[in-house]
């Protein structure tokens, strides 16, 4: 058992799922306070080829050729088993969580009538399906169509605060709509891959020499997050905030107390328990309202113009949000290294 994540989950407003489509790992989060499972396309293909057993069943009937059908029945076979998994959380909970989080083919990213009609796809599968649908100016358009058709959502790779605003004002308009159409509206939480951001920081801060530090660089992903959250709050939207991507155990545990469901692989789950184990983690019921080092961000916004487009509410444009390096770098990889893997597996 993770002490310190079980401990956040019954001592605070903070939730978290498993950022894994490994069953045990599945299991052991589980045992420690997770309620739901996130998956994307490398997940999804790492499960497939490091436990086939699991799955050989469900891939044995899948009859796709290879090619995005193919790659689209496997995303199920992982994600309709997880489902199952997660169904006595889903109705123990009153459907609130127990929701397995399944991302439209990054691909489609601009192609707003391929990723509705995927995303309607995956939804059919289990009534405990979050469809992950990517923040571009297209995706935004998605969310709200799936918001609107009482469709549970989980806008991702979202590295900007521009987008957290575009994403949660669409499930607003969708809701809207659903209420309207006498549709009992669906949960979403919205992704913001605060590591993935962190990870286009990196490269600038090499390609250019900046001479920030790993500590500036994390603290940059905290505060994109921290900002975000009191926009979130503020403003009073139904969507909830989904951290994630997460590169240390500090922005796990500097995030603590804030109502968000969380998403944490296990590699960060152990480090968490290595950190707490060597007892350098302080278990605070509001970390989440301590102030983020300024100094720390404060050279960050003068080094690297991007994460000031990031932190900025008003950074991006809609039409901007598949060109930001962030995205750009975080789509080719769930495409690269997921994707076009599960299309010919």
């Amino acid at each position: 058992m993770h002490e310190y994540l079980n401990w956040m989950a019954k001592n605070t407003p903070t939730k978290w799922c498993n950022d894994s489509a490994d069953v045990d790992d599945l299991r052991n989060a589980l045992e420690s306070g997770a309620i739901g499972c996130t998956t994307n396309p490398p997940l999804s293909y790492l499960t497939l080829t490091t436990s086939p057993e699991v799955f050989a069943a469900e891939v044995a009937k899948a009859t796709g050729e290879p090619g995005d059908e193919r790659a689209a029945q496997l995303i199920g076979v992982v994600v309709r088993h997880i489902a199952g998994l997660l169904t006595g959380v889903f109705e123990a909970t009153g459907r609130v969580h127990g929701y397995v989080r399944a991302q439209v083919a990054p691909p489609l990213a601009n192609d707003a009538e391929a990723m509705l009609s995927m995303g309607r796809l995956f939804a059919s599968w289990a009534p405990n399906i979050m469809v992950k649908i990517p923040g571009t100016a297209a995706g935004v358009k998605v969310l709200e169509e799936l918001a609107a058709e009482g469709i549970a959502t989980t806008p991702t790779v979202n590295t900007t605060i521009s987008q957290i605003i575009a994403v949660a004002e669409a499930n607003e308009r969708g809701i809207a709509r659903a209420i309207a159409a006498g549709i009992s509206p669906a949960p979403s939480t919205a992704a913001i891959v605060l590591g993935r951001l962190q990870d286009f920081l990196v490269a600038l801060n090499e390609e250019r020499a900046a001479g920030l530090s790993t500590y500036d660089l994390e603290c940059a992903g905290i505060a994109v997050v921290k900002r975000a959250y009191r926009i979130v709050r503020e403003r009073g939207y139904a969507q909830a905030l989904m951290p994630a991507a997460f590169r240390c155990a500090r922005q796990v545990t500097e995030l603590a107390g804030a109502d968000v469901v969380m998403t944490i692989h296990p590699a960060v789950q152990a480090a968490i328990a290595e950190a707490d184990a060597a007892g350098t983690v302080a278990r605070k019921l509001d970390a989440i309202d301590d102030e983020i080092d300024t100094e720390a961000v404060d050279r960050v916004s003068r080094a690297l113009p991007e994460f000031v487009a990031a932190y900025e509410p008003d950074g991006l444009e809609p039409a901007q949000f598949g060109s930001f390096g962030a995205n750009v770098m975080t789509l080719e990889n769930f495409d690269v290294n997921g994707w076009q893997k599960l299309k010919t597996l």
